[in-house]
């Protein structure tokens, strides 16, 4: 293989929310239309599908779609402090909508406000309040939440405006800082300046990151509260707007599909939300297509951007490696499908493999049976101990280590689930899910996979959550994913 193309290679960054050259090899799967256009609220995706990329790229191409994207960023949102402040008015799991319509309604009234001028009297109303009660607030999610408080019952917010500690009385009555009648009031604002502007283009607000540190909380389940309530806020919203024609604004919430499986098992309305998501997927069902996927398509347009020497090189041009040499890696078709199976089909698994293989082979200055040996080893240990262990230790809670225990005792090969049952009670641990229930949960996260022997063709052929979106079937044997083997026995 050419070592020297391979030194030019940027595989970029694993995670897409900071990369700065994300614009030079965004895989843009008309994701305007897909979002904006459509009746999309929510998006939806595993941690490392892209969701990040398509937020920070939404906003980007607002410039030329003459349009307004507002990116909010909640990886730093104080959660704690929007968790003292439910309304008691709602029942569980009901009790921050006031909290959250609030936010969204204020996010709405600042942007508005920094439309050209225009002789409309709601327009005026909006500014007016803007003037008095935002001021030139640069981190408004943030703000409100900071500056709202809860007294006898009632939510109330004072204004973060400058004029706000001096003026004592409006004639918008919002002195009294009640947030429910706030609420009221800018909705009706909100709505009619929408219907009688004269600006037709989109407003869309964006939240990403929002289940970016919910492991830290130490209630878990207020936190899966508080995001019901804000889908239910966001969903009530956009369907309001869509009742009155509006379709030139919106709120589109950026989320990661287990969080939206968790919220689902808490809320039996949340169904009404399926036909206002879009799933981000990368799924390769037949692998033989591997060469043809989106996820070939999105690392060769990073090589391809890496250099100009690299402007028209394929993946396979860079990784050009003999067949004997393949064969001893144990890679019987293609290295590219072979390193995707490693991954749970997702482009910040497989940068990440990409990555490692590429700095091992450039120390060595060769591939071999070690170099792809070793560089499986490291990842693997990155994708259990780092990425999976994000994902699965909120949900196990103390039963986390004992589920590594369980799995180690289960092995590499396939086998029954009777068979995983006696292992399970094995364990010298009383787990709170049955073994069933823990299976279904590992099979939902990727980490076990249905298999089976096709005698007819004479081969093992494998299901697994990201490459067939299918339920565990008990009927068939088990096997836990090999990478994910090699990362809890590393």
């Amino acid at each position: 293989m050419n070592i020297d193309l391979l030194k030019k290679v940027d595989f970029g960054e694993i995670d897409g929310y900071g990369d700065p050259n994300l614009e030079h090899y965004f895989l843009d799967n008309n994701y305007w239309e897909k979002v904006v256009d459509n009746k999309v609220f929510f998006v939806v995706g595993k941690k490392g599908t892209g969701k990040s990329a398509i937020y920070r790229m939404l906003e980007r191409e607002s410039f030329s779609q003459g349009s307004i994207v507002v990116n909010k960023d909640f990886g730093e949102f104080p959660f704690e402090k929007l968790l003292q402040l439910q309304d008691d008015d709602f029942a569980k799991p009901n009790q921050y909508q006031t909290i959250w319509k609030n936010l969204i309604l204020n996010l709405f009234v600042q942007n508005i406000s920094k439309l050209p001028e225009e002789d409309n009297d709601y327009y005026r109303q909006i500014t007016e309040y803007n003037r008095m009660y935002i001021g030139n607030a640069i981190d408004l999610h943030k703000d409100i939440v900071s500056k709202s408080e809860k007294k006898q019952g009632n939510l109330i917010f004072k204004g973060l405006g400058y004029g706000i500690e001096q003026e004592t009385t409006n004639s918008y009555e919002y002195n009294e800082g009640n947030i429910t009648n706030i609420n009221a009031v800018l909705n009706d604002l909100i709505i009619n300046y929408l219907m009688t502007t004269s600006f037709n283009n989109k407003i869309i607000i964006q939240f990403d990151r929002l289940d970016d540190n919910y492991n830290q909380y130490q209630d878990v389940e207020a936190y899966y509260q508080a995001i019901i309530s804000l889908f239910k806020a966001v969903y009530g919203f956009n369907q309001t707007l869509r009742s009155k024609a509006i379709n030139n604004a919106k709120v589109v919430l950026y989320i990661r599909s287990d969080i939206m499986k968790a919220m689902a098992n808490r809320d039996a309305e949340s169904a009404r939300w399926d036909d206002f998501r879009i799933d981000l997927q990368w799924n390769i069902n037949n692998m033989r297509d591997a060469g043809t996927s989106d996820l070939m398509r999105m690392i060769e347009k990073r090589i391809n951007a890496s250099s100009n020497d690299l402007n028209d090189k394929t993946f396979n041009d860079i990784f050009h490696i003999d067949r004997s040499i393949l064969k001893k890696c144990g890679i019987r078709y293609s290295l590219f499908g072979s390193l995707v199976l490693q991954t749970l089909f997702r482009p910040r698994d497989l940068i990440k493999l990409l990555k490692t293989l590429q700095s091992e082979i450039i120390k060595k200055g060769s591939f071999d049976e070690d170099v792809y040996t070793l560089s499986l080893k490291k990842y693997s240990n990155w994708l259990v101990n780092t990425e999976i262990a994000n994902e699965i230790n909120p949900v196990l809670g103390e039963d986390y280590k004992y589920t590594i225990e369980l799995l180690r005792l289960c092995g590499s090969k396939a086998l029954s689930v009777k068979k995983f049952t006696e292992r399970y009670n094995s364990v010298k641990h009383k787990f709170n899910l049955s073994a069933l229930d823990l299976l279904e949960y590992l099979y939902s996260v990727g980490i076990i996979e249905n298999t089976w022997r096709d005698y007819k063709n004479n081969r093992n052929m494998h299901r697994s959550i990201f490459r067939n979106e299918g339920d565990f079937d008990r009927n068939l044997l088990l096997r836990i994913l090999p990478a994910v083997w090699s990362g809890i026995t590393v």
